[in-house]
C-alpha cells in the first residue's frame, strides 16, 4: 500500500511518461553502462527544478531511497542501484530533461541546471569564444557537468584541473529527516526554496559584487601540482579533502539543483603532435623533460597503449564512426535507443539477450575504419602512442624540443594535419567503452569479468605500466590501457578469462598499486567497485545523516542511518 501511494504521489507530479514502472523501459536507468545494476520501485523524469524539489518532498515523505542519476554514463556504478539488498524502495531520480545553462558576468562564468551536458556547455560558451572547464572525453558520450562536480571527475585538460567548485544550489536531507534547499551560489534568490527555484529558472538575480565572487569555482591550483615532478603524491585523486566541498565529490548523498563554474577563453588554434614508442621509459623522461622546459603546460596529453588502439578499431568502430558523422551531441539518443532495443529482444525472447550487439559488431566488422593512415602507421610500428594538444603559436617550441628529444632517444613524432588530430582523440576517447562493447558481443558480465582501474600514480614515478606478475597476467583475456600521461592518470582495463576468481584479481592488483603509492580511484569516483576513504565517508555522514541518498556508495552502509 505504501508503494502504491508513493507511485500515486509522484504520478500526480509529472506526466504519465516521466514516471516508469515497467522493468524493460527501467532497465535502461537501472544499469549501469559499464557495472552495477539492481532494481527499483520507480523512475521519475522531472521536467523542471519545481518538478524535482516536488518529487524529493514525495520520496522524502514515504521514506525512499533517492538515487539520482543525470547521463548514466559513469563507469563505477555509482549512479545505479547496485543488488536489490536495500532496507528502503529505491526511486531512480533522472535530471536528464532538466537542462540548462545561464551565462553570468559577460561570460566569466556559468550556472549549469542538473541535466545539462558537457556538450550543451561547450555550446553555449561558443558565441562568447569561451570554454567550459572540461572537455573530457566522456562528454562524447553525454556526460552531465553536475555529475562531474559530483564525482570530482578529472577530465584530460592539464590547466584546469579536476571539475570542482564550492557554489551550488542543492537539496539536503537533515539528522531529524527533513528536506532543506541550500543556496550556497553566492546568489541572493529569495528565502524559500519555491521562490529560490522560481528566480534561478527565470534569471531573476544580480551577480558581480565582491562578496558574490568569494569562494573557488575551479582548481585553480592544479597547474602548479602538475609542474612539481619530484613530489611523492599523486596529481589527483577521488576522495581527495583538498576537493570535497558541499556537492563537490558528494557522489549522489546532496541532489544538486545547479552548479556555477568558471569559464575559460577559448584557444583560437589548437595543434597536435603525435608521438610513438616501444620503450616507456622514453615517454616518462619526455614528460618530465617538457614539462620542465615548456614555457606553458600543453593543453592535453594523451594516452593509448597499442592494445587498446586495436580493440577500439575493432569493438568501439561504431562510436568513432557516429561521432565522426553526427557529433557528440548526438550520441545520447543513439544509446538510448540502443538500450530499447536490447529490452525488445528481451522480451521476445526469440533471440540471444545480445543480439544487437552481435548486430553492431558484424557492422563494424565490415565496416572501414577511416582512420588517418599516419595513425595506423603508428599503431603498427609502435606499442605506445602519445598526443600532444597545444595552442598554435607554441607549437614552435614544442617541435623545437621533440626534434632535439628524439635526436638520440627510440621513437618518432609527427606534426598532426586538422583531420588526423580529430581522429587521435576520438580513438583515444573511444578506448574507455571498447572493452564494454567486446563484453557485450561475447556474452560477458561486466561485473563478474571486467576489472577496471583508475589510478592516480605517484609524480614522480618512474613506471607508467602495470606490469603484473606471470601468474596474474595468465588469467587476463584482453586488456586495454590509456590515460592522461602528464596527470600521471592511468586507465587499465581487464577482460578476465572464464572461471578466475575477480575478487581475488582484483586484490592483489590494489595491493601491488598500494606499494607504488598510488591512489584510486583517480577521477571516476568510487561508485560501488572501491571503497571510500576515511574522509570521503565523513564528507557523506556530514552530508546525508540519515543515509537517504545513494546509500551503499563507496561499499558503506546501505542502511538507514548508516545501521
Amino acid at each position: 500500500m505504501q508503494h502504491t501511494l508513493t507511485l500515486q504521489q509522484l504520478g500526480d507530479l509529472v506526466d504519465p511518461h516521466n514516471l516508469i514502472t515497467d522493468s524493460y523501459q527501467k532497465a535502461y536507468y537501472c544499469k549501469g553502462f559499464r557495472v552495477g545494476h539492481g532494481d527499483a520501485l520507480a523512475v521519475v523524469l522531472p521536467e523542471t527544478l519545481l518538478q524535482l524539489w516536488q518529487v524529493l518532498k514525495v520520496c522524502q515523505q514515504n521514506d525512499t531511497i533517492i538515487l539520482m542519476q543525470a547521463s548514466n554514463t559513469g563507469v563505477t556504478g555509482g549512479s545505479t542501484p547496485q543488488g536489490n539488498d536495500y532496507d528502503r524502495p529505491v526511486v531512480i531520480v533522472s535530471t536528464r530533461k532538466i537542462k540548462g545553462v545561464q551565462v553570468i558576468d559577460n561570460a566569466q562564468q556559468v550556472i549549469a541546471f542538473p541535466g545539462s551536458t558537457l556538450t550543451e556547455l561547450e555550446t553555449s560558451l561558443k558565441p562568447w569564444n569561451k570554454e567550459p572547464h572540461s572537455v573530457i572525453g566522456s562528454s562524447c558520450i553525454g556526460a552531465s557537468v553536475v555529475g562531474g562536480i559530483c564525482n570530482n571527475s578529472g577530465g584530460s585538460l592539464l590547466q584546469r584541473g579536476p571539475a570542482f567548485t564550492e557554489k551550488s544550489l542543492f537539496a539536503q536531507i537533515d539528522d531529524s529527516g527533513e528536506l532543506h534547499l541550500i543556496n550556497h551560489l553566492g546568489i541572493d534568490l529569495g528565502s524559500t526554496p519555491e521562490e529560490m527555484i522560481a528566480r534561478l529558472e527565470a534569471g531573476d538575480y544580480t551577480t558581480g559584487t565582491a562578496p558574490d565572487w568569494e569562494g573557488k569555482i575551479w582548481a585553480d591550483d592544479y597547474a602548479g601540482v602538475i609542474k612539481d615532478v619530484d613530489a611523492t603524491t599523486p596529481t589527483r585523486f577521488n576522495g581527495n579533502p583538498q576537493y570535497l566541498h558541499d556537492s563537490a565529490g558528494c557522489a549522489g548523498k546532496v541532489i544538486v539543483f545547479a552548479v556555477r563554474l568558471a569559464t575559460f577563453d577559448a584557444t583560437p588554434q589548437e595543434d597536435t603532435f603525435y608521438i610513438g614508442t616501444n620503450d616507456e621509459q622514453v615517454l616518462l623522461e619526455l614528460r618530465r623533460y617538457l614539462i620542465e622546459q615548456l614555457d606553458t603546460l600543453p593543453i592535453q596529453a594523451e594516452y593509448i597503449h597499442r592494445n587498446a588502439f586495436r580493440l577500439t578499431l575493432r569493438y568501439a568502430r561504431h562510436m568513432f564512426l557516429s561521432i565522426k558523422r553526427f557529433g557528440p551531441a548526438a550520441l545520447p539518443a543513439l544509446m538510448q535507443k540502443k538500450a530499447r532495443w536490447d529490452a525488445l529482444v528481451k522480451k521476445l525472447r526469440l533471440l540471444p539477450h545480445n543480439t544487437i550487439d552481435r548486430l553492431i559488431q558484424w557492422g563494424n566488422y565490415i565496416m572501414p575504419s577511416t582512420v588517418a593512415p599516419r595513425l595506423l602507421s603508428y599503431h603498427r610500428r609502435y606499442e605506445h602512442h602519445l598526443m600532444i594538444k597545444v595552442a598554435r603559436d607554441e607549437v614552435p617550441q614544442m617541435s623545437r624540443l621533440l626534434t632535439a628529444y628524439f635526436a638520440t632517444r627510440n621513437g618518432e613524432w609527427f606534426h598532426c594535419t586538422q583531420a588526423e588530430q580529430k581522429d587521435a582523440f576520438l580513438v583515444r576517447f573511444g578506448v574507455g567503452a571498447c572493452t564494454v562493447f567486446y563484453c557485450e558481443f561475447a556474452g560477458i558480465n561486466t561485473d563478474d569479468r571486467l576489472i577496471a582501474f583508475d589510478v592516480a600514480l605517484r609524480r614522480n614515478d618512474d613506471r607508467w605500466m602495470i606490469r603484473l606478475p606471470p601468474e596474474l597476467q595468465a588469467q587476463v583475456l584482453e586488456d586495454s590501457c590509456c590515460g592522461h600521461f602528464f596527470c600521471l592518470v592511468n586507465h587499465q582495463d581487464y577482460i578476465l578469462k572464464p572461471g578466475v576468481d575477480s575478487v581475488k584479481f582484483k586484490a592483489a592488483v590494489l595491493a601491488y598499486l598500494d606499494q607504488r603509492g598510488a591512489k584510486y580511484p583517480a577521477e571516476h569516483n568510487i561508485g560501488h567497485l572501491y571503497h571510500a576513504s576515511e574522509e570521503h565517508q565523513h564528507h557523506f555522514h556530514q552530508l546525508d545523516p540519515t543515509n537517504s541518498c545513494n546509500p551503499g556508495i563507496g561499499k558503506t552502509s546501505k542502511k538507514k542511518h548508516w545501521a
